[in-house]
């Protein structure tokens, strides 16, 4: 939490990088306690070794689990790196790559950054997915971006309001 707090109090957003569906609902805690009041923006990183593995179904099941509010980028390593972001894109989702991640296309053959760039831009278009542009990306992140209180995140992501003391069954969000 102490982390967390430096980081909002100088006005840096984080973006939390998440191994596994557990570390989800740490986020969702984290939340709910009000120990961040923000945008929930997301990097799922499958890259095996204690983080999520490369199966398709993991990735579908973690963004099935991320509330509708929060922002996620698909991050994996070498020659998952193509296939996951095709999916990801396909889903809507957002992707990452460059040679941090990947250094190769084919066996032997390397890639660099904007070679990789360029890639995830012809896939994009091969299924009709818009690419952002700079500003457009800063507004879909919300870099900047803070919210008042706990309620008040848990509305913008979509999540269900947190119980009061006595209440009993599942919270719901009242609205006029």
């Amino acid at each position: 939490f102490e982390h967390l707090k430096r980081l909002t109090e100088s006005r840096i957003q984080p973006h939390f990088m998440l191994a596994h569906i557990a570390q989800l609902e740490t986020v969702e805690r984290i939340i709910r306690r009000g120990a961040y009041m923000g945008p929930m923006i997301l990097n799922y990183v499958a890259i095996g070794g204690g983080a999520s593995g490369t199966h398709p179904a993991d990735l579908i099941e973690f963004a099935r689990r991320v509330p509708d509010g929060a922002v996620l980028t698909i991050e994996t390593v070498m020659r998952n790196v193509a296939p996951f972001s095709a999916i990801a894109i396909a889903l809507g989702m957002h992707v990452r790559c460059g040679i941090e991640d990947n250094l190769w296309s084919r066996k032997g053959e390397r890639m660099t950054s904007v070679q990789q760039v360029e890639q995830m831009v012809r896939i994009a278009n091969e299924l009709h997915r818009d690419v952002a542009s700079g500003p457009e990306a800063k507004a879909i992140y919300q870099i900047g971006e803070f919210y008042q209180s706990t309620d008040e995140t848990l509305r913008k992501l979509g999540y269900a309001p947190n119980r009061q003391p006595g209440q009993r069954g599942v919270p719901r969000w009242e609205y006029a």
